[in-house]
């Protein structure tokens, strides 16, 4: 059974985080900013007395003003040499104390403190972390569940081999060698195979994957993308392709996905490429279609699943992935194309294998982040209490990285759950998928 997480809740920032602004700051004889030692606030006379109030005016020793004595010319002479020099010394004090316009501050005065500034809040959901740092080029990855080890099959680069890489592991940050899974290409196409599926079917392995086939151009002048099968002894290959193509529909049919769902019903999933008719814009389909036990022919009606209808997908969905969980279907999906930045995994409810499923929430579940831009294909498995999530976002020159999450259920649907650092992998003996 699945361990139930309680999602994840981003906190605000508590009473410590606020920022309290500074009292203003007081020079060594208790004057605040804007009066000179023995004042009070700017444009007033000493404390308690207004501009129109001067105070009494100071005398010598003798009891005199000490100012009104002599001529009256000289006298007039005398007061404005005083004014002229009071004005000399306020404008001296205000230097000395580093006056700007509009503010005074005695020079004793300290800087005002600079607030401490804390980093931006973390985004509201853990983004995994990369598992295969050394490793380029990871894309659409698909893990296989084995006896005793587990294998990693991702997308080929190009045209070149290898056409479907494989590696073993028993922790998925310490890969095994990379064997190509499928030596031989089908007559269909020339390569550039990707988005492999494998699983373990009445005594074999049986291989869904996704290849170009120049036989068929569409009207825009490209060949159509299509679905092929292989089979094989063992996990690891040679697996032997058939001789032409499974599926491709009018403008293409990619990402094939197998799942069996609570009656052992096996299914088969992919996306319609109408986005190849780039006139048109028509949204994107997730269908399915049952197969029969060998896993290789197609059974029964088509149904569509899945369209791209949420505005954040703008019309584009891709990479199916059923899963159930709880006794609940869940369809995961990319949305966006892969190299965007606003590329995105997705998740729908589903009452059935066939839907008809609900989009959760109003954006993807996993976007773009600190592990890279977009990220790209998602493959989901469980393994044992533990459901991992799968990606491969875009790192510099946009080379893909594998990367992991945790993934935990509530009510509300599937949310990341905190990364406790551990690594999927063989953690006690189990079957074949």
């Amino acid at each position: 059974m699945l361990t139930i997480d309680p999602p994840e809740h981003h906190h605000g920032p508590d009473e410590g985080d606020r920022v309290t602004p500074p009292e203003p700051a007081q020079g060594a004889d208790g004057t605040a900013p804007g009066e000179a030692p023995g004042q009070g606030p700017a444009g007033q006379g000493p404390a308690g007395q207004g501009p129109e109030d001067p105070g009494p005016t100071p005398r010598t020793a003798d009891g005199s003003t000490g100012v009104a004595t002599g001529p009256p010319a000289t006298r007039r002479l005398r007061k404005r040499l005083l004014v002229v020099l009071s004005l000399v010394a306020l404008v001296a004090a205000a230097v000395g104390a580093g006056v700007g316009i509009g503010r005074a501050l005695p020079r004793s005065a300290p800087a005002d403190p600079v607030p401490t500034l804390r980093p931006p809040p973390a985004p509201s959901y853990d983004p995994g972390t990369i598992v295969a740092p050394s490793i380029p080029a990871l894309s659409d990855p698909f893990v296989l569940q084995g006896r005793g080890v587990d294998y990693l099959y991702t997308s080929s680069s190009g045209y070149e081999p290898p056409n479907i890489p494989v590696r073993t592991f028993t922790d998925l940050r310490h890969l095994g060698p990379m064997v190509d899974a499928m030596p031989t290409l089908p007559a269909w196409t020339r390569g550039w195979t990707w988005a492999p599926d494998v699983r373990h079917i009445d005594g074999r392995y049986v291989m869904w994957f996704t290849a170009p086939d120049p036989g068929d151009v569409l009207p825009t002048g490209v060949p159509a993308k299509c679905i092929g099968v292989a089979v094989a002894e063992a996990p690891t290959g040679p697996f032997l392709p058939g001789a032409a193509p499974v599926l491709c529909g009018p403008w293409g049919s990619i990402d094939p996905r197998t799942f069996v769902d609570a009656h052992g019903q096996l299914w088969l999933y992919w996306k319609s490429d109408d986005n190849a008719d780039t006139a048109a814009r028509i949204p994107t389909t997730i269908w399915a279609q049952r197969l029969a036990a060998n896993g290789i022919t197609l059974i029964g009606e088509r149904h569509a699943v899945l369209s791209a209808t949420e505005q954040w997908e703008n019309g584009l969905i891709e990479a199916p992935d059923m899963v159930r969980v709880g006794g609940h279907y869940y369809l995961f999906f990319s949305a966006n194309p892969s190299f965007r930045p606003d590329n995105g995994i997705g998740v729908a409810s589903c009452t059935g294998p066939i839907g008809p499923c609900q989009v959760v929430g109003d954006g993807p579940l996993v976007g773009t982040s600190v592990l890279g831009q977009g990220p790209g294909e998602e493959s989901v498995w469980t393994d044992g209490p533990t459901t991992w999530l799968l990606f491969s976002p875009s790192g510099t020159g946009f080379v893909r990285r594998l990367a992991v999450a945790r993934l935990g259920f509530s009510p509300a649907g599937p949310y990341v759950a905190a990364f406790d650092g551990r690594s999927p992998g063989v953690t006690r003996p189990r079957g074949g998928r």
